[in-house]
C-alpha cells in the first residue's frame, strides 16, 4: 500500500507500533461489537494566507460498552487515519492522519450501564515536529571553527535545509514531499530549545514570507513544503512533481441553477472585501549580507515598498517580514536583498485594493442517486490543502472564479446504510486567485 492511498475499508483505522513507520499496519475501530463510533470531526490547515499552518486535530466520538478503551492509555501516541467514504464511486478517501494525543474516557451510568462515553483526541505530524528539540551532535553538519553547544546547518538550497530538517526528526522520506525551492538560505544554528517546526517555518518564509511558500499537513498525513510557484503557476508545478507528490485538482462548485454536470453542490454561501486583507506597505530584509555579515540596518529603507493611491484610499495597512534568513537566488544573481524587495513590489502589487473574499463556504451530503452527487461526493472526500476551486455563483456574480484551499474542516456522522453514504459537512477556508495575478518572478 503506498502511502497517498486508502489502506482499505473503515473510517477509523487504528495502528500499534513505531509510531513514524510509514506503512503501518491498520485496524479498523468503527464497526467494533458493543462500542458504537457516531463520528467525527477534524480540521487542517490555516484560515487564510497571512495565518501561520498550526497543527492539525480530530476528535472521534465513541460509545464503549464493552471495555474497549478501559487503560485506553495502551493507545495512546499510536497511529491513526480518518476515512471518508464515496458511496458513487464506492471508494474509502483519508481525510486525516496523525497520532493519539489523548483518550478521554467519561462513565455514563445515568444512560446506560456499563457504558462509557470517549473521545479519541488526535494532533497531525505538525504536533511532532513542534516537540522535536534540537540535539547537539545528532543533528545538522558538523560544527565549524570553535562554535560548540548548538546545531549548525551550512547554507545551501532552501529545499535542502527543510529535507535535513525532517530527515532529523526522524521521519521516514514517504512521510514528507518537499518541492524544489528557487532560494539558498544562510547557515543556520540552533540552540537545544528551538524545535524543527519553528526551523521549518523559517527556511519557508525566506522563499516567500507571509504565506505564499507553506508547510502543511495534507490528507494523507504527510509533511508537504510547497515553493512559491505553487501558487502562481500550480498546474505546471503539480505536472513536474508528479500525482505521487502533488494530485493537484481544479474542483468547480456552484449554487441553484448552476449547480450542472461536473459542479458539486455549495449549501451555504457568503462572501464580503474586508480592509484587513489590504496590504499597500511592505518591507521585508534579510537577516544577512550573502557574505554573513549583520545586513544593514541603512540599506533597509531602500526595500520599503508602498501604493500611496491605495493608503489615500483605504489607509495605512502595513505587514513586515524582518531578517529573513534567505541568502540569494538560486540562478538568477539577484541578492537576498534584491528578493525581498520583489516580495514587497508582489504585496503591494497584488493586496493594494480589497478582493472579493468568500467568508462562508458549506458543502453537505447528498443522495447518491442525484444528479449532483457524483461532484459533491468527490470534492467533499478528495479535496485538499492547495487545491482550488472554480466558483458559480450567479446570484454573487461568480462565473468560475478561482479560491486556493488553504485549510479544511469536517465533520462526519456515520449512517447505518453504506448506501447513502454519511452525513458529512465540509468547509473549506479560502484564498483568491486574484491575489497571484501579478508575478514579479
Amino acid at each position: 500500500m503506498a502511502v497517498n492511498a486508502s489502506p482499505g475499508a473503515g473510517r477509523v483505522l487504528i495502528a500499534s507500533g513505531d509510531a513514524l513507520v510509514a506503512e503501518p499496519s491498520w485496524t479498523r475501530y468503527d464497526n467494533l461489537s458493543g462500542c458504537r463510533c457516531p463520528g467525527f470531526d477534524w480540521q487542517r490547515g490555516r484560515q487564510s494566507e497571512f495565518d501561520v499552518t498550526n497543527t492539525g486535530t480530530a476528535r472521534v466520538q465513541f460509545h464503549d460498552r464493552n471495555g474497549t478503551f478501559d487503560g485506553a492509555t495502551g493507545i495512546v501516541g499510536n497511529q491513526i487515519m480518518l476515512q471518508l467514504y464515496d458511496p458513487v464511486l464506492g471508494t474509502w478517501n483519508p481525510c486525516f492522519r496523525g497520532h493519539i494525543d489523548d483518550v478521554q474516557v467519561v462513565p455514563n451510568p445515568a444512560t446506560v450501564a456499563g457504558m462509557n462515553d470517549v473521545t479519541v483526541h488526535c494532533v497531525d505530524l505538525f504536533d511532532y515536529l513542534g516537540s522535536v528539540k534540537f540535539v547537539v551532535g545528532a543533528m545538522g553538519d558538523p560544527l565549524p571553527g570553535k562554535r560548540v553547544g548548538v546545531v549548525f546547518y551550512e547554507d545551501g538550497p532552501v529545499d535542502t535545509r527543510i529535507t535535513d530538517l525532517l530527515d532529523d526528526a526522524g521521519l521516514d522520506p514517504d512521510m514528507y514531499v518537499v518541492f524544489s525551492g528557487n532560494i539558498d538560505v544562510i547557515e543556520g544554528q540552533y540552540d537545544p530549545d528551538d524545535n524543527i517546526l519553528r526551523a521549518v517555518r523559517e527556511a519557508s518564509d525566506a522563499e516567500f514570507p507571509s504565506g505564499v511558500a507553506n508547510a502543511y499537513c495534507d490528507r494523507w498525513g504527510r509533511v508537504v513544503w510547497h515553493g512559491r510557484f505553487a501558487k502562481f503557476s500550480p498546474d505546471s508545478v503539480s505536472g513536474d512533481a508528479g500525482p505521487d507528490a502533488w494530485d493537484y485538482q481544479e474542483w468547480q462548485a456552484a449554487t441553484m441553477e448552476d449547480v450542472t454536470t461536473g459542479r458539486a453542490q455549495i449549501r451555504v454561501f457568503g462572501y464580503d472585501q474586508p480592509r484587513t486583507r489590504i496590504v499597500n506597505s511592505y518591507l521585508a530584509y534579510p537577516v544577512k549580507t550573502p557574505l554573513h555579515r549583520q545586513f544593514p540596518q541603512s540599506q533597509v529603507q531602500a526595500l520599503v515598498r508602498t501604493d500611496p493611491s491605495s493608503i489615500g484610499l483605504y489607509g495605512y495597512r502595513g505587514r513586515e517580514a524582518p531578517g529573513l534568513i534567505i541568502k540569494e537566488h538560486k540562478t538568477n544573481g539577484n541578492t537576498g536583498a534584491d528578493e525581498c524587495g520583489l516580495f514587497g513590489d508582489y504585496y503591494i502589487d497584488n493586496y493594494n485594493t480589497p478582493q472579493v473574499n468568500i467568508e462562508t463556504c458549506v458543502f453537505r451530503s447528498i443522495h447518491p442517486s442525484d444528479a449532483r452527487a457524483a461532484a459533491t461526493w468527490a470534492l467533499m472526500t478528495r479535496a485538499d490543502i492547495a487545491d482550488s476551486i472554480l466558483f458559480y455563483v450567479d446570484e454573487a456574480g461568480f462565473n468560475g472564479d478561482q479560491y486556493f484551499i488553504e485549510g479544511i474542516q469536517g465533520s462526519c456522522q456515520f449512517l447505518s446504510d453504506p448506501v447513502l453514504g454519511d452525513n458529512i459537512t465540509i468547509t473549506p477556508n479560502l484564498s483568491p486567485a486574484a491575489y497571484y495575478t501579478l508575478n514579479p518572478f
